[in-house]
């Protein structure tokens, strides 16, 4: 009896994990992205793990077992940094019809190389990362959106702990082919569309475009040049990146089908969206309180997010906005960078320097959410079962806007298309009793789910770290070459086949006839 209390003992101890070395590596520049990690990082280290993370964004108050290790000054922090007045001289092609929305598609995405680059040729040569990297760990997640140059220095290192990739949005171009999963582009769209699941024939061949497009150019203009970054710096060859890049043991998203929509999966392709919603609520300050309870119509949320500075709209756009929102007997909260500490109050517009955005959402005054599509705004107002209006300006924030739409808690009107007609015809619609009907019916759906958020990222984290290497979660598919995984060797083989067969038919069936059929005499003269 004692010794099957012993095994059982055993047994319970080797599924528990405790007191794990978990390095974190996030070298992007945006604070959005940061703030939905930054929750499962704090929960393992309040779970006993001790967590290293390198980042731009050091904790303010870390938890014990937490520390830091800082990318400051290694580049400009993405903080209220977007001006808007880049979109008011675009280049004539960007005007074009579909050339244009092709265009301006493949322009967003060349900043983000040049991010990358000058990140990666800091960090090999960056101390504090340099000494962290000299330790051992039992898991190390890297963020997986516009460099791998962490995994690289991961190789130089010698640290052969399980990988787990995390995303602040849906899958990037490249991602697919690490975990093994479809993401096939006659049904999948790309993250910088603003496509749904159900496309027309163009629209697919737009989309596959673009697919391969951001694939050679995450190939050629990121990958390529970390990995001579590295090599240069270390005076050695390292595996390609690319191959590197498909070790990775867990990939965790920022989506949700209810939001999202449905798209394939494996089971190392873990959906975690909402993980960054704090169940312990901030406090509304006072004066925005008090005009929120006075308010008789209830109010609009307006916000852009932490990297668009809306200060910096052109004055006719702004007017605009203004005269759209005057209209409403509803009042409005508009998060406005160069406002007054206790806002600045204009008829029944509440212009803020910084608001509480997911408190305000989860607030019974609060109908409707003015934003520009960025998922942690989206995963907000759907947590709240707030319907939006959404002006997408780039990135994923189309295809954000467009699932939004498909789930029928949103109306989008791009910038670009934004008039004092649309903007007044999209508020009207998302106030209706049947746009926030919808909200709250897709809120419910969003949020049945077996287990939390947070709690599902914190499970599939301890779960790697119980089997690592020695239980794959990808499928097969991410070891074939294309030309395997298209199946076009197969193709070549039957049509081969097809050819010889046809080839051996005609012989026999020549043979045939020329034994049934006579030559004619010859006429005797």
């Amino acid at each position: 009896m004692r010794s099957a209390l012993v095994c059982l003992a055993i047994i319970a101890l080797s599924n528990y994990v405790y007191g794990a070395r978990i390095l974190g590596l996030f070298p992007h520049t945006g604070k959005s992205h940061q703030m939905v990690f930054e929750p499962l990082l704090r929960k393992l280290a309040e779970r006993g793990h001790h967590v290293t993370v390198a980042s731009f964004f050091p904790l303010k108050n870390p938890p014990a077992n937490y520390t830091d290790v800082s990318f400051e000054g290694i580049a400009t922090l993405g903080i209220e940094s977007f001006d808007l007045n880049w979109y008011e001289n675009p280049d004539f092609i960007l005007r074009v019809p579909i050339v244009g929305r092709l265009m301006k598609q493949l322009a967003e995405f060349h900043p983000l190389a040049g991010m990358a680059l000058g990140v990666c040729s800091k960090a090999v040569d960056w101390p504090p990362l340099t000494e962290a990297l000299e330790k051992d760990y039992d898991v190390v997640f890297v963020e997986n959106f516009n460099s791998d140059c962490m995994l690289g220095l991961l190789h130089v290192h010698g640290i052969n702990a399980p990988v787990i990739a995390l995303l602040s949005s849906s899958l990037m171009p490249w991602s697919a082919d690490r975990i093994g999963v479809t993401d096939n582009p006659s049904y999948v769209p790309v993250l910088s569309s603003d496509y749904s699941s159900r496309m027309t024939y163009w629209q697919r061949v737009e989309n596959t475009f673009l697919k391969m497009y951001h694939k050679l150019w995450f190939r050629y203009l990121v990958q390529v040049k970390e990995q001579e970054i590295i090599e240069k710096h270390f005076s050695r060859k390292i595996p390609d990146l690319e191959d590197i890049a498909r070790n990775v043991s867990l990939m965790m998203l920022n989506t949700h089908f209810a939001l999202n929509g449905p798209k394939p999966l494996v089971p190392g392709l873990i959906q975690v969206g909402g993980m960054h919603l704090d169940p312990t609520r901030k406090a509304i300050p006072q004066y925005i309180e008090k005009f929120l309870n006075e308010s008789e119509h209830g109010v609009v949320l307006f916000s852009f997010g932490s990297l668009i500075r809306t200060a910096t709209l052109p004055k006719y756009k702004e007017e605009m906005i203004v005269n759209s929102l005057s209209k409403l007997k509803q009042r409005v909260i508009w998060k406005y960078e160069d406002s007054a500490e206790q806002g600045n109050l204009t008829g029944n517009i509440l212009r803020v320097r910084w608001l509480p955005q997911y408190e305000l959402l989860q607030h019974n005054k609060i109908h409707a959410f003015i934003a520009h599509g960025g998922l942690l705004g989206m995963t907000e107002a759907v947590s709240a079962g707030k319907p939006m209006v959404v002006v997408p300006f780039f990135g994923d924030q189309p295809a954000n806007g467009a699932a939004a739409a498909a789930a029928g808690f949103a109306k989008v009107v791009p910038y670009y298309d934004l008039s004092e007609e649309a903007l007044d015809d999209a508020i009207q619609t998302v106030l209706s009793a049947e746009m926030r009907m919808n909200a709250r019916r897709v809120s419910k759906m969003w949020k049945d789910r077996e287990s939390s958020p947070l709690d599902t990222a914190v499970f599939w984290t301890e779960r790697v770290i119980r089997w690592g290497h020695a239980a794959p979660l990808h499928t097969a598919a991410r070891e074939l070459a294309f030309y395997e995984l298209a199946l076009l060797d197969v193709a070549a083989a039957y049509i081969l086949a097809i050819i010889i067969i046809h080839i051996i038919l005609w012989f026999l069936l020549s043979k045939i006839i020329h034994l049934f059929v006579k030559e004619p005499k010859q006429k005797l003269h």
